[in-house]
C-alpha cells in the first residue's frame, strides 16, 4: 500500500470519527432529562393529587426550559431512606412531604403547598361497629378518652401528642388497618381527600369500617415539594411552574375544593410546629 493511499485512509478514518463524535454530541444535546417524582409515603387520595401539580407545574415550562420525562414512584420500601435518596439525588428528585425543615445545602424546599389546601381536615374513621361510640364526640377532651392511631414517623403524631391526645404508631396503613380491626385503636384520623382510597386499597374488607358522620378534625397541615439540589434545573422549573399556577389559582383545583366544613362539629388542634408554608 502506497503513502498516498494511507494518506488517504488516515483522512476518512478522521472525518468517520468527527461525525460520530458530532452526531453523539447533538444526542446528548438533545437528551430528555427524567425527574422521579416518589409519592410512595403518602396515601392514594393525596398522592394521585401531587402527582398531578407537580405535572402540571412542569409542563408550565416546557416551553422556556424544554421536554421532559416525569416518572412517578409508588415504591413504598423507599420510605425509610427517602430523605438520603433524595439527598444523592440518583433514584428519586422530587418527594412532596409534609415536614418543613432540611439542611439547605443538600435540599430545597418550594414552599407552595400542593396538597389542595384542606390537607388538615381528617375525618374519624372507626370500626363500623363502634360507630355510636363517637356519636356525641364534639370536643378534643371527649378524644383523649380515646386512642388514635398514626403512622409512626407521620408529622401528625406531634399533633397529637401536643394537644395531649393519646396515639399510637404503626409503620404504615395496612398496618394501622390491622390495629383498628383487632381494637388496639379507637379510631384513625385520615385525609378527607384520602379516607375512602385507603380503605379501598388497603383494607382487607372496606365494609368491616365506617367514616363518623358529621365529625371532623382540624390542624393546619400543608404538604409541598423537596427537590434534591443535585438537579438545580428542576429546582427553578418547579419554582417558577408552581408560582405561575399559585397566581392563576390552578392551586385551588382539587376534588376537596367542594368539601363544606361547616356542615360538621370540627375539633380544632394546634400544630406545634407552627412551619407550614403560607403562600396559598
Amino acid at each position: 500500500m502506497n503513502n498516498t493511499l494511507m494518506r488517504c485512509m488516515a483522512v476518512i478514518c478522521l472525518c468517520l470519527l468527527g461525525v460520530a463524535s458530532a452526531e453523539a454530541a447533538r444526542e446528548q444535546a438533545t437528551e430528555v432529562p427524567e425527574y422521579i417524582l416518589w409519592v410512595g409515603g403518602n396515601a392514594p387520595g393525596r398522592a394521585e393529587r401531587e402527582a398531578q401539580v407537580i405535572a402540571q407545574a412542569l409542563q408550565r415550562t416546557e416551553a422556556q426550559y424544554g421536554p421532559y420525562r416525569l416518572t412517578v414512584s409508588h415504591e413504598a420500601s423507599l420510605g425509610g431512606d427517602w430523605r438520603h435518596l433524595l439527598t444523592k439525588g440518583e433514584q428519586i428528585h422530587i418527594v412532596p412531604t409534609s415536614y418543613l425543615s432540611f439542611p439547605p445545602e443538600e435540599l430545597t424546599l418550594i414552599p407552595v403547598p400542593i396538597a389542595g389546601g384542606k390537607l388538615g381536615y381528617r375525618y374519624v374513621v372507626v370500626r363500623r361497629d363502634r360507630l355510636s361510640e363517637f356519636a356525641d364526640v364534639e370536643h378534643a377532651s371527649e378524644l383523649r378518652k380515646k386512642l388514635a392511631g398514626q403512622g409512626l414517623y407521620w408529622p401528625d403524631m406531634w399533633v397529637y401528642e401536643a394537644n395531649e391526645l393519646p396515639v399510637k404508631g404503626a409503620e404504615d396503613l395496612p398496618a394501622l388497618l390491622q390495629l383498628l380491626e383487632k381494637g388496639e385503636v379507637d379510631y384513625l384520623p385520615l385525609g378527607v381527600d384520602e379516607a375512602e382510597s385507603i380503605l379501598d386499597k388497603y383494607a382487607d374488607d372496606p365494609n368491616r369500617f365506617a367514616i363518623v358522620p358529621d365529625l371532623l378534625i382540624y390542624y393546619p397541615l400543608s404538604s409541598s415539594p423537596v427537590v434534591t439540589n443535585q438537579r438545580p434545573e428542576l429546582i427553578a422549573r418547579l419554582n417558577e411552574g408552581l408560582e405561575a399556577m399559585h397566581a392563576d389559582g390552578s392551586l385551588q383545583t382539587s376534588p376537596s375544593a367542594s368539601f363544606a366544613p361547616s356542615r360538621s362539629r370540627i375539633i380544632k388542634l394546634e400544630n406545634p410546629t407552627r412551619l407550614f408554608p403560607v403562600r396559598y
